[in-house]
């Protein structure tokens, strides 16, 4: 527990320093600088007493919803395009939507950027056997408790639910938009916790993904979309490799990153091959295992151990996935 801590702890501070970084190499100097104002910020507002949150020019409540430890998101540029995104699809009364490829972090960067607003996030996974009602009572708990709700994989349901459930969704936020304290869903009144959301997050039609639909016209509307193209897989390697306690880590994530995409390049094609974020996050936890495990013996690492400890990590997780000729 106490290690989970410090790797959440050493998470933010890596951020926290980044952000410094840049406030200088940017030359900020007033709080109304765009550079300044597009940062996730917290406030006590001496008026109310209550923490705030802003971005931008969007202002939510924090929530003091308990989380528990989960660990953290690795900062990167295309999280803040994210987090920017939602936030002022929010403030419009909109839900965000998030799409693209596989292993991106489309819904790490909702259940991240929740955790950031004290909110509790409930990640549901849709497909083809979810009815519409079902959907609605799963929104009426939404919208009664303040919580969000991501649905994953959102258009592979069928296209007439699709329908169906865009005239719910649009209801749920003209009245948090609205401030209307009370709607009916499914023939129920139901009263509305304005700190409620909806995020869809969705894999590209067709693209060797089986069994998506195209969203309808007036979904897409209820939505504001973020593009999430490939992150910066060596950042976040290198970012995890420090909080995972290795000295070597800006050297070591160049490399298991290019081992990666030469993999990806050079080996053939199959289906149960993962060449992507999910692959490199699990050998650099289970790095992370092996080097704990050293130094609980009284060992320190030297810079030789540390490439055979992230060797053996790539050993254990991906060797038996090859196939023979590979």
């Amino acid at each position: 527990l106490i290690q989970t801590k410090m790797k959440s702890l050493v998470f933010d501070l890596v951020h926290e320093i980044d952000i410094l970084d840049q406030v200088l190499k940017n030359k900020v100097a007033k709080v109304s600088d765009w550079f300044w104002k597009k940062q996730l910020r917290y406030y006590i507002e001496s008026s109310t007493n209550k923490a705030i949150i802003r971005m931008h020019d969007a202002t939510f409540e924090y929530t003091y919803e308990y989380q528990g430890n989960a660990p953290r998101l690795v900062h990167t540029p295309l999280t803040d395009k994210c987090y920017l995104t939602l936030t002022q699809g929010m403030k419009m009364g909109f839900g965000g939507n998030p799409y693209g490829p596989a292993g991106t972090g489309k819904t790490e960067s909702v259940k991240a950027l929740a955790q950031c607003f004290g909110r509790q996030v409930l990640v549901f996974n849709c497909d083809e056997a979810l009815e519409s009602t079902s959907m609605i009572r799963i929104f009426i708990g939404i919208v009664k408790c303040g919580a969000w709700g991501c649905f994953d994989e959102f258009n592979r349901l069928k296209e007439d639910q699709l329908s169906a459930i865009s005239q719910q969704i649009q209801i749920i936020q003209d009245a948090i938009k609205n401030r209307i304290s009370s709607i009916n869903l499914l023939g129920r009144n139901i009263d509305v916790n304005y700190n409620s959301g909806i995020f869809v997050t969705l894999n590209p039609a067709g693209k060797g993904y089986g069994g998506r639909s195209r969203l309808p016209d007036n979904l897409k509307a209820l939505f504001r979309p973020v593009a999430m193209g490939a992150p910066d897989n060596e950042l976040i390697a290198e970012v995890s490799l420090v909080t995972e306690g290795f000295t070597q880590a800006k050297d070591l994530a160049s490399k298991i990153v290019s081992l990666f995409k030469l993999s990806r390049q050079l080996l053939s094609q199959q289906q149960h091959y993962d060449w992507g974020l999910r692959a490199l996050k699990a050998v650099l936890n289970s790095g992370g295992r092996i080097i704990q495990s050293y130094k609980s013996q009284g060992q320190i690492p030297t810079k030789e151990i540390e490439s055979e400890i992230l060797i053996k990590a790539v050993r254990v997780n991906t060797l038996s996935k090859l196939t023979y000729g590979d």
